[in-house]
């Protein structure tokens, strides 16, 4: 029943784009910290999250 409310709510397209754009501007803020103090691994974490807002947006909603 839960699993279906989330699959019903991560669906819409409105709540795919946020959670997207949440987590690019996150990655990007990860990214000019990590930049401004030379940390590479943080550099590293901020592209994997950057590529998990671009899989997590709209157009990858996939009709079952």
């Amino acid at each position: 029943m839960i699993r279906r409310a989330f699959d019903r709510w991560w669906a819409t397209p409105r709540v795919r784009r946020r959670v997207a754009l949440a987590l690019v501007v996150l990655g990007a803020a990860i990214a000019l910290f990590a930049l401004a103090t030379a940390r590479w691994g943080w550099l590293f974490v901020a592209v994997v999250v950057i590529g998990l807002g671009a899989t997590a947006g709209p157009a990858r909603i996939r009709k079952r």
